[in-house]
């Protein structure tokens, strides 16, 4: 995800407004999950929220594709660079500088809120270090923050790009069935090792980026077509049903058989391609009407320009602030709920906004000391 400012050069509209409604998805489902009365509307929302905020992470990781590959091949075809020549570590390095501030920022933030309400559990100074550094599936870091996982493994998705590029042979295509094989593989991995429970949930949900392979290179194969027709093509829209129709048939079998599966063995797959086309449709025929007055950024293409901030720093507040908020308003169930969304919203967006002043002052002491060393 991109921890760049509104304006500062041209984007692409429905990109920002794809996060935002991925990361406003994923907040909802946070929250059901959270939320501490265990009322039959939010066991549903908790249950089926699940499935959608596996999707949406999904999402976050095609674009993360997506921008590479359309920056990439929009520098060549503007004849900027040569085609398979880019200077990858100076590539690394920009990137490296956007993630890790706002991730330490994150660490500061999430110690100081739960050392408010005496919940902070750092084990040693070890596990600060590691944790500073951004080390895959380390579970204690979950218990501080559980959205640390996220920069962990979009590290990794950036560290391994130009691996991907030079196997590839800058070929889109290759790209793709590299996406596919490789996920395919890390799926049926997952499965022999049901077993082991916490190997299993390490292989397939959040802890490396062969989790998130395939929507990873799906981005990538997408971000040259992209670049190349400015649209995406009716073959796209065509494969993307088709697979999606498997998947339905497969969930279908499977329910009906009574096998119990989670989303993320497979079914991303076969589903996060028309997932984010349908995005892409939203973005392109529905939002673009519910413009802010006066402004030309949405609501949602705001939460998309600062997703990566909004996730990294959202998880303490609900799983530590919502369950005393929740069981502190003394209303019928309903009614709690309804005000406890409301307070929610308000602690997150006054949260997320003194996060990216500081985030702001951070960037400002970063660029000084980068151009003092240059």
């Amino acid at each position: 995800m991109s921890n760049q400012k509104p304006g500062a050069k041209k984007r692409l509209d429905w990109i920002d407004q794809t996060k935002g409604l991925a990361i406003l998805g994923i907040i909802i489902f946070h929250f059901f999950q959270n939320y501490p009365d265990r009322i039959n509307l939010v066991n549903i929302l908790d249950r089926n929220g699940a499935r959608w905020g596996y999707a949406a992470v999904d999402i976050f990781f095609v674009i993360a594709g997506f921008n590479t590959s359309y920056s990439l091949a929009s520098l060549i075809k503007g004849g900027k660079i040569s085609l398979g020549r880019i200077d990858w570590i100076e590539w690394l390095r920009k990137r490296i500088i956007r993630l890790y501030p706002n991730y330490w920022l994150a660490i500061i933030l999430s110690i100081i809120l739960l050392a408010v309400w005496g919940r902070v559990n750092i084990k040693s100074f070890q596990d600060l270090i590691l944790m500073g550094i951004g080390v895959p599936g380390y579970e204690r870091f979950k218990t501080l923050n559980p959205g640390f996982w996220f920069f962990s493994v979009i590290l990794q998705a950036y560290l391994i790009t130009p691996l991907i590029f030079f196997v590839c042979k800058w070929k889109a295509q290759r790209i793709l069935l590299l996406g596919i094989i490789v996920g395919a593989i890390a799926k049926i991995m997952a499965l022999a090792n049901t077993e082991d429970p916490g190997f299993f949930i390490f292989l397939v949900q959040s802890n490396l980026i062969t989790s998130y392979i395939f929507p990873l290179c799906l981005g990538l194969y997408w971000g040259f077509i992209y670049c190349e027709n400015q649209k995406f093509r009716r073959i796209d829209w065509e494969v993307s049903i088709a697979a999606f129709a498997i998947g339905i048939a497969m969930y279908g079998f499977l329910l009906l058989s009574r096998i119990e599966f989670i989303y993320m063995i497979g079914f991303d797959i076969l589903f996060t391609p028309l997932f984010l086309l349908l995005f892409y449709w939203i973005c392109q025929t529905i939002i673009p009407k519910m413009t802010l007055a006066g402004k030309d950024l949405n609501l949602f293409s705001l939460m998309g320009v600062y997703s990566y901030q909004i996730y990294l720093i959202h998880q303490p507040l609900l799983f530590v602030a919502l369950p005393i908020l929740g069981k502190r308003i003394d209303l019928p169930s309903y009614p709690r709920l309804f005000l406890a969304i409301i307070a929610i919203a308000i602690l997150i967006t006054l949260y997320v906004f003194v996060f990216i002043q500081l985030d702001n002052l951070l960037g400002k002491l970063m660029e000084k000391i980068t151009q003092k060393s240059a």
